[in-house]
């Protein structure tokens, strides 16, 4: 509709309003002709309507205005000149509203072409997937790796691992599981990585995909590597002092390569011989307790999963770790709620929790800790669990945290290197994990994250 002669479109109407009121009077009071003012006044409601019309058009317009944003339409142009200062300023500002919701638009596409520009050429792979299951988005590194496109299903991945689709519909929102490392049939390893987003009310969830089978190879050699040198390490303390003794005992019984009678024998030599027998004897020994520790680290047994008090469970190993020297000594904090139920193994994670505390404490005694106390704290989170393990002790040098779970370190002089290594092990065979955190706060915790298999 036209704004352009705002006043004189009123004016008109008005004065028509005006001229049908006078005449339907004229006719029903002095002409008494019924029919005719009925008819005028017909044409009057007529008239009322069309100024309502005319002064609503306005509000119309602007209207059909914001419809067309919603509908990314900015092709709708206001009038120039309404004969109206007023309405010509509200256009004015409908005008310079649609300018710049088109350069925003503008903007934006730009952005956005400049961010799937982005993702297209990142190396690692990304994904997403709607509540549905459905690929909504994924760029080429992704298809590489996983062989997904748009619109495929995410039990497309069954042909990776079967669990793999449960873990990204699962873990999305657990903030103890966002990451795992699936093998792919042709020995690909590739971790996963999840986030969600909610976005008019529908979760999506955010998957970067990246193959690391390289990285794992080489911290599987360095690993190997580390472990050979602990191993070669621990073996030739033991058998170099045993061939040193052997040959020197041997000594004090040939001559010129002849066995000596025992006549030419004294009582100090039958005294160093019997020394040195005693010394290649704990050698010995020494040897078979590694081998021991070793075949206990190589054959660990299948993790029994049955539900579990894990709120009784810890109060029964603080009970059993109260019997070490020094226990007494040392201030016990315990944050734990009564009665969390949870599907584990109770032997071995008794065995973690008893290791850990006792490594705590014979921190707290070797270090002479001034004030010193342990804090064991468990947490719960759906299908998920946290036992924190925390003391005051010194901070572990990062030196020492690089190798603290490699099988046979350690820094303790009698220490045989096996607890923390074999509690790793115990904890991962379950499905979890053991991280150290040291050196915040001045303090040490093993945390041990467990996700139960019910």
């Amino acid at each position: 509709m036209s704004y352009k002669h705002f006043y004189g479109a009123i004016i008109l109407r008005l004065a028509i309003i005006i001229m049908l009121s006078a005449a339907a009077t004229y006719l029903y009071f002095d002409k008494q002709a019924f029919i005719l003012s009925i008819l005028f006044l017909l044409l009057l409601v007529g008239a009322v309507i069309n100024i309502i019309r005319y002064f609503n058009g306005l509000n119309h317009w602007i209207a059909s205005f914001l419809l067309g944003i919603e509908n990314d339409d900015t092709t709708l142009k206001p009038p120039s000149n309404t004969g109206n200062k007023v309405i010509n300023e509200v256009y004015t500002g409908i005008e310079r509203l649609n300018e710049l919701f088109k350069k925003t638009k503008i903007d934006i596409g730009t952005q956005e072409q400049y961010f799937r520009s982005v993702i297209d050429q990142s190396a690692t792979g990304l994904f997403s997937v709607n509540e549905q299951g459905r690929v909504i988005n994924v760029n080429p590194a992704a298809t590489k790796l996983t062989k997904l496109n748009n619109y495929h299903h995410v039990n497309a991945l069954l042909a990776i691992d079967k669990e793999l689709p449960g873990f990204i519909f699962e873990s999305a929102g657990n903030t103890n599981r966002q990451s795992a490392i699936f093998e792919t049939p042709e020995g690909h390893k590739l971790l996963f990585k999840l986030s969600e987003i909610i976005t008019n009310n529908e979760s999506i969830k955010l998957v970067a995909v990246s193959d690391i089978t390289k990285e794992l190879d080489n911290r599987e050699i360095d690993s190997w590597i580390k472990l050979a040198r602990t191993l070669s390490h621990e073996i030739m303390n033991n058998i170099t002092p045993i061939t040193t003794l052997s040959k020197v005992i041997s000594g004090y019984f040939i001559s010129n390569n002849q066995t000596i009678s025992s006549e030419k024998l004294n009582s100090a030599t039958i005294a160093n011989t019997v020394k040195g027998l005693r010394v290649i004897e704990e050698r010995g020994l020494g040897l078979i307790n590694f081998v021991e520790n070793y075949r206990k680290f190589t054959k660990l047994p299948d993790p029994l999963f049955k539900k579990v008090n894990l709120s009784s469970l810890i109060d029964n190993n603080l009970m059993a770790a109260s019997a070490y020297p020094g226990f007494n000594t040392i201030k016990i904090e315990k944050v734990i709620p009564k009665d969390v139920m949870f599907s584990t193994d109770e032997k071995l994670l008794s065995q973690v929790i008893l290791n850990l505390l006792k490594n705590a404490l014979e921190v707290l005694i070797i270090e002479n800790t001034k004030n010193p106390y342990i804090c064991i704290k468990l947490l719960q989170t759906g299908n998920a669990v946290k036992i924190e393990i925390t003391n005051n002790g010194p901070p572990i040098l990062p030196e020492i945290k690089e190798q603290i779970f490699i099988p046979f370190f350690t820094t303790k002089e009698n220490g045989s290197g096996i607890g923390l290594s074999l509690s790793k092990q115990i904890i991962l065979q379950m499905g979890g994990d053991l991280i150290l955190n040291s050196g915040k706060d001045s303090k040490t915790t093993f945390s041990v994250f467990l996700n139960s298999e019910f």
